[in-house]
């Protein structure tokens, strides 16, 4: 992985900028940082206030596990795209295959429920709609945490896909589509020649290992597994990011940086 403000790193994100790309990002962990509760999760103002400017001259879509109704509570701006869920809500077309999501996360909704062991390891169930999440961030040992939700998830019909990410594992129904499958449709329906995705963990692996052409990837926090082509150090370089995105736009030198104070 290359830090993404090394010399090739900037090199890489100007060649890109330069084409009027799509830019994409994930919120947890990217534009926010991560709390204990998803719910008290919020995007800090000078990051909502450097991606406006951004939105008004670049399309930018948001990409998320969170629902769309949740993740535009937090956001105070409007993005071309909010695509929720992973990518089963808000794609254009995704609304055809709505009803077959809802269906089966009910009855794993259900299921989970009477699996007593999940709620015996301190592991909470987060309903989306169209996805659920377990979460075990806050249960006092993530191992046994862990293995109960490996134990109630062999209980569920049809067996869902099973995303990982950080203290936390996602299911998604057998055909709804991932970050990866997400960002391919953008790309289709934008006919976007280039892309920047900012993401931060196994979720957007999906999108790192694509490998597409006109597609630069970067990690929030360098992993030495990720498929990412760049890295920031952490989630508070991501201001630094969109102000060096903003100072890139041919004849925006006037406009400001967003200050983190």
């Amino acid at each position: 992985m290359i830090y993404a403000f090394s010399q090739e790193g900037i090199a890489r994100l100007a060649a890109v900028l330069a084409s009027d790309p799509l830019l994409a990002f994930d919120i947890d962990g990217t534009l926010a940082p991560i709390v204990e509760r998803p719910h008290d999760a919020r995007v800090p103002d000078a990051v909502q206030h450097a991606l406006a400017d951004i939105a008004e001259q670049w399309t930018v879509a948001i990409i998320t596990g969170r629902a769309v109704v949740d993740a535009r509570r937090m956001l105070s701006f409007k993005p071309r795209y909010l695509i929720g869920n992973h990518g089963a809500e808000g794609l254009p077309g995704a609304s055809v295959h709505a009803r077959e999501f809802e269906r089966a996360v009910l009855d794993w909704h259900r299921g989970l429920e009477n699996c007593d062991v999940l709620s015996r390891s301190g592991v909470t169930i987060e309903d989306k709609g169209y996805s659920l999440s377990l979460h075990f961030r806050s249960a006092p040992d993530a191992d046994a945490a862990q293995a109960s939700i490996e134990e109630c998830l062999r209980r569920l019909v049809p067996k869902p896909r099973v995303i990982h990410g950080k203290a936390v594992v996602n299911l998604l129904p057998p055909n709804a589509p991932d970050k990866g499958e997400a960002v391919r449709a953008l790309i289709d329906h934008t006919r976007s020649k280039t892309v920047l995705y900012v993401g931060d963990d196994d979720t957007d692996e999906r999108v790192f290992a694509l490998h597409l052409p006109g597609v630069l990837t970067l990690r929030v926090e360098p992993a030495s597994n990720s498929a990412a082509t760049l890295f920031l150090r952490d989630q508070r370089e991501v201001l630094t990011l969109l102000n060096h995105i903003l100072r890139e736009k041919p004849g925006q030198s006037r406009r400001r940086n967003v200050d983190v104070s």
